[in-house]
């Protein structure tokens, strides 16, 4: 008998109930699943889902990829016992932990891979998304703030602190230094816009002190580290700039280049999945799908793809991701008011299956293994 597979089977009947390791034959390394109520696999999803702003109805949904488990819809109440919150804005995972920023609740929370609790940072300024390095996550808040957080405790070691109306929206770490969109100017309440900046800062993580400014298009929001370079989508002001574009910052010189007009980005393999939308005189949507090669710079004139049902074609997206593993798809549908519809494609472009997401505004997704 093969030892490993023995002393696997063991720890699977062992954590049957009350699970403790993720049981999966091809997972060398334990997932910490400490505390969990209920069994899941080695190879799992999460989607966060953001609810309507100020009803308290975020949550974090669980789906498993191989199919060997059932879908959860809000999984961190399940292991919990309470709900996540009002606005989850953003997630990442990084060391099998995973992150939850929670802007409405003014909070980020550290779980564990079976999405249990660890422990959490309040702000008092709200906070809006976060990246990770070297021990440290690193948070963008209202208030024209950005906090150092140690990762495992979630204390604050550092903070820049800007113009204090300032309203700060994505952040990446990219080759030692730290992009923030420096997106809006609010007013002292944070919930009116002033107007749109047009910068994005570059921190020294080290002393959390302001590098220099990069200009780019009005109202920058999300930034993504790729092939040593920045890339960042702006909306745009909605008045003298109404589209959204796609940029990159060559972080050699900290200059901006524009590319093409998009408004949702993911990545795999040097290569960018986008999604431009267009709206007619009377707001109708019209979606289309295409790539960006970043080592050779060559935009596809065609759909990634190949049989999307006819609902996606002018539907409102809210989440775009691409499973690094097996290069599946999914694309993550709101209408504000019920709950999303997520829609699964393999790495051809090949419809696979949709299914409901949990909740309302599904805005990301994350793989754990």
């Amino acid at each position: 008998m093969n030892v490993k597979s023995f002393l696997m089977g063991m720890l699977c009947l062992l954590a049957t109930g009350v699970s403790f390791v993720s049981c999966n034959d091809d997972n060398d390394d334990f997932l910490d699943d400490t505390g969990s109520k209920v069994s899941l696999p080695g190879r799992r999803a999460y989607i966060l889902y953001e609810g309507s702003y100020g009803q308290g109805n975020s949550g974090l949904a669980f789906y498993a990829p191989d199919g060997n488990a059932d879908f959860i819809g809000d999984i961190y109440a399940v292991q919990n016992g309470k709900g996540l919150g009002d606005t989850g804005s953003a997630m990442i995972e990084h060391d099998d932990n995973i992150y939850v920023v929670v802007s409405g609740s003014s909070y980020v929370a550290r779980l564990n891979a079976a999405g249990v609790e660890q422990c959490r940072h309040e702000f008092e300024y709200m906070p809006r998304y976060i990246d990770a390095e070297d021990g440290y996550v690193y948070v963008t808040q209202y208030g024209g703030r950005v906090s150092k957080l140690d990762a495992v405790t979630l204390d604050e070691v550092g903070v820049y602190q800007g113009q204090s109306d300032h309203a700060y929206e994505g952040i990446v770490e990219c080759n030692g230094l730290l992009y923030v969109a420096d997106s809006q100017t609010r007013d002292e309440s944070a919930t009116v816009v002033l107007g749109y900046n047009s910068e994005v800062l570059v921190i020294d993580p080290n002393s959390m002190q302001l590098k220099q400014t990069v200009s780019v298009t009005v109202n920058p929001e999300r930034l993504w580290e790729c092939d040593g370079k920045v890339y960042l989508i702006s909306r745009g002001d909605y008045a003298t700039v109404t589209d959204s574009w796609l940029q990159v910052i060559d972080t050699q010189t900290n200059t901006k280049t524009d590319i093409e007009k998009a408004a949702k980005l993911t990545e795999r393999d040097n290569v960018l999945y986008l999604i431009n939308t267009e709206y007619d005189s009377s707001y109708n949507q019209t979606n289309s799908f295409f790539t960006y090669n970043i080592s050779t710079g060559k935009i596809t004139d065609h759909t990634f793809l190949n049989n999307n049902p006819e609902e996606l074609s002018s539907a409102t997206i809210y989440l775009f991701e691409v499973d690094d593993e097996t290069g599946d798809i999914y694309i993550g549908t709101s209408d504000y008011v019920s709950e999303g519809t997520v829609y699964r494609f393999d790495a051809s472009g090949t419809f696979k299956e949709k299914f409901d997401a949990g909740g309302i505004n599904p805005n990301s997704m994350i793989f754990v293994d």
